[in-house]
């Protein structure tokens, strides 16, 4: 028993360190796939926090692009709906500056009907008085004479009264007078009677030029009120914008440099326009002076022609008269012939002398038929060249100078370049608007904006030049002689280029412009100088 337990003793001395280890390592592994657990626990669980962390920081990202993008829009919006509020009041304040000086223009001019009126009620009242003074004094003395005749009305006392008198030509006399007495009596109620009419009607006058007084006070200060009101609206718009003047200069510069765009546009045209016109005029100047020296060259050849015809006439005529004179020597020389022989010979050169009599006249017949011809050639050819010389002076010249003097003639007659209601939103050259110092603008022409299906129209007669398009609208230009207009902003054209047109005639539509408008830019010029439009069109 004693060694049984030794032996057990001695194994488990020999068997523990191995179970210990084998305990141990259990433990270790428990331990460490416990660590492994626990490690890769928190690694997950810090994977899923960084996760989590990028997903929001995307998102935060995306929701941040989102509000800048949403930002940035109504950023545009605002500056558009800011520009658009700009451009609509600096056009208003335009208007209504334009107004106002349309409604200051109509109230002087009642001012001054009113000053007229008032000297006229002071004048009537004044003329009033005085035949209503000469009407007393005159009643009175019809009044006077009457009276007198009642008191001597009886035939009786007229008769006693007329053969009263001394002598006959006394009783001529007061015949006379009684007469002329009852004719000045019914000429003083005749008279009587016109100043009475006369005093009414210098009433009615009166009364109906202190009605129009009245009227013109009444609508002279309604006119005042409205004009106050516009004023009051004007500083309103003033106010916003000068609120907003960098906004607003910002404007004005991109639509000057629209605007010089386009007038450089129109500038280039009519530079094209007035190079191929003394291009033209250089070749019609050529063409004519080639035709005057082929008129030259044909006058020198129906000359020359004519000279040599004249010539030949005279030499002709020399060579007559001298065969007429060996005719008649041989024919004295036949009638002096004796023998037959000697008249024989005599006969032959008479009739030799004869033939070349003949010939020599019938050279000179021939001769003077040329000469004719030559003169009646040179004549038509004069005739004709004096006619092609006038009919070209009038055609390349007087036409355009007649059209030119009628077109100057006209200014401040001209009709405005719109149909239908319009309103000037753009003056001529450099100028402020009202309240706005600060504010420059700067127009080649003017602006006139008009209502929906507003056609542009002729101003004069003349004739369409050139049509081209920019930024999406029509261009049409016409000639009046040296003076050209030029029309802007059509959405449409119905004419066509080189055809004639007259004053009022229609060239096209007015379509929008950025703001939505109808509007028209409108210049005037004399060949490449600015007008005034403001001053040819009334």
């Amino acid at each position: 028993m004693h060694r049984l337990r030794s032996i057990f003793l001695l194994l488990t001395l020999l068997f523990l360190p191995a179970l210990s280890g084998g305990v141990g390592d259990t433990y270790a592994q428990k331990r460490t796939s416990t660590t492994r657990r626990s490690s890769s626990s928190k690694t997950s669980t810090t994977r899923k926090k960084t996760t989590t962390k990028t997903v929001d920081k995307k998102t935060q990202l995306r929701n941040e692009k989102e509000a800048t993008v949403k930002a940035r829009k109504a950023s545009q919006l605002q500056a558009a709906q800011l520009g658009k509020n700009i451009k609509a009041n600096l056009d208003s304040v335009l208007i209504l500056d334009n107004r106002i000086g349309k409604q200051r223009v109509s109230i002087d001019s009642l001012g001054k009907e009113i000053n007229t009126l008032s000297t006229d009620i002071v004048r009537l009242t004044n003329e009033l008085d005085t035949l209503q003074a000469n009407l007393e004094m005159r009643k009175q003395h019809y009044a006077k004479a009457l009276v007198h005749m009642r008191q001597n009305r009886t035939l009786q006392s007229k008769m006693m009264f007329i053969f009263s008198a001394n002598n006959f030509s006394q009783l001529v006399r007061r015949f006379r007078y009684m007469r002329e007495y009852s004719t000045f009596q019914k000429a003083q109620a005749a008279i009587i009677h016109e100043q009475q009419i006369e005093i009414k009607k210098k009433q009615n006058e009166l009364l109906e030029s202190k009605a129009r007084l009245e009227a013109n006070r009444t609508a002279m200060k309604q006119q005042q009120i409205h004009m106050e009101e516009m004023k009051s609206s004007c500083q309103v718009k003033v106010n916003y914008l000068n609120k907003n003047l960098t906004v607003v200069q910002q404007q004005i510069k991109v639509l000057q440099q629209k605007e010089a765009s386009l007038d450089a546009e129109i500038e280039r045209v009519i530079q094209e326009e007035i190079a191929a016109a003394r291009r033209a005029e250089a070749e019609r100047q050529r063409k004519l002076e080639e035709a005057r020296k082929k008129q030259e060259a044909a006058a020198r050849e129906r000359a020359r022609k004519l000279a040599e015809a004249k010539a030949a006439q005279e030499r002709a005529r020399r060579a007559a008269a001298e065969a007429e004179a060996k005719r008649k020597a041989a024919e004295a020389a036949r009638k002096a012939a004796k023998s037959e022989a000697e008249k024989a010979a005599a006969k032959a050169a008479e009739e030799e002398a004869k033939a070349a009599e003949a010939a020599a006249k019938a050279e000179v017949k021939a001769a003077d038929a040329e000469v004719k011809v030559a003169s009646k050639e040179e004549k038509e050819g004069a005739k004709a060249d004096r006619k092609a010389e006038k009919a070209t002076i009038w055609t390349s010249n007087e036409a355009d100078v007649k059209l030119s003097k009628s077109f100057t003639s006209n200014k401040g007659h001209l009709p405005m370049p719109i149909t239908g209601s319009y309103q000037v939103v753009g003056h001529y050259g450099r100028y402020s608007p009202p309240g706005l110092s600060a504010v420059v603008l700067e127009n080649k022409g003017i602006d006139i904006r008009g209502q929906q299906g507003a056609q542009a129209r002729a101003i004069f007669d003349g004739e369409v030049s050139k049509i081209f398009s920019y930024s999406g609208r029509y261009i049409v230009m016409l000639r009046h002689g040296s003076y050209l207009s030029v029309y802007s902003g059509l959405s449409s054209v119905s004419v066509s280029q080189g055809q004639k047109v007259s004053t009022k005639s229609v060239l096209g539509t007015i379509g929008t412009n950025s703001d939505g408008n109808y509007v028209l830019q409108f210049q005037l010029r004399h060949e490449s100088a600015h007008l005034n439009p403001e001053q040819w069109v009334r």
